[in-house]
């Protein structure tokens, strides 16, 4: 008999927007939380990763934010230089919040594409009005793909999942229409949480463990299963994320 461990994770989380990076890295050690922190440009990946490079359960990304990405161009290059070390990516992708932005994509592509000669890297990435771009552009890919904060219509939804990518999910997500139908429409194995603290209501002004609580018996309510099967499921999902590549 196979006894499955219970983890707590976080799949997205921005550590750097805390006035207290050094306190909330320490709280996330100390609590045994794998947690995959978020960098919105490649100096700040470098600095973080430089800086904290000995803990055990923090892991920073290498990121250029789309919101950023065009501001910020003149550090493609330096991120491209360290895209071959860094097996966590992210944040990337595409912001069509105030239209198609041609430079953007321009940007994202050069990132996919650099990604494309791996097939060991776990890539979160932003899509807010622009999932079909970033569906079109990521492909069938051989890294892992997080669609963070999915937020696309039912039929971006069905390209998404038929393409394999995982989603992943936070508490305001789950407070919606939309993020409960997600969590009950998405394959039940491409289920991952993420905090994208501090962008959400319970994450604002801190960053407690009560926040993976108030997830699993949210969770629990819309599937109708157990807090003990959501914990189970979830946990899983983030062993195979890290496992099968």
């Amino acid at each position: 008999m196979i006894i499955m461990k219970i983890i707590k994770y976080d799949t997205h989380t921005h550590l750097d927007l805390y006035d207290d990076i050094k306190e909330k890295l320490q709280f996330i050690e100390e609590n045994k939380i794998y947690s995959i922190i978020m960098t919105n440009i490649p100096k700040l990946y470098l600095r973080y990763k430089a800086k904290y490079h000995n803990l055990k359960y923090s892991r920073f990304a290498l990121g250029l934010h789309p919101e950023l990405a065009v501001q910020f161009k003149s550090q493609l290059k330096l991120f491209l230089d360290y895209v071959a070390e860094s097996r966590y990516i992210g944040e990337i992708g595409l912001d069509f919040s105030n239209g198609v932005n041609k430079e953007q994509i321009l940007i994202f592509e050069k990132i996919i594409d650099s990604c494309s000669f791996f097939n060991d890297k776990i890539i979160s990435i932003h899509s807010r009005n622009a999932v079909d771009s970033v569906i079109d552009i990521v492909g069938e890919s051989k890294n892992r793909i997080i669609l963070h904060w999915f937020t696309g219509t039912d039929k971006e939804l069905e390209r998404a999942i038929a393409k394999g990518y995982y989603f992943s999910l936070n508490i305001d997500m789950l407070n919606t229409k939309k993020g409960k139908n997600l969590l009950l429409t998405v394959p039940s194995s491409k289920l991952l949480i993420e905090s994208d603290s501090p962008f959400t209501k319970y994450t604002k002004n801190d960053f407690t463990i009560d926040y993976f609580d108030k997830f699993y018996m949210l969770s629990s309510k819309i599937l109708g299963k157990s807090e003990e099967e959501v914990k189970l499921l979830f946990s899983s999902n983030f062993i195979d994320l890290l496992s099968n590549i």
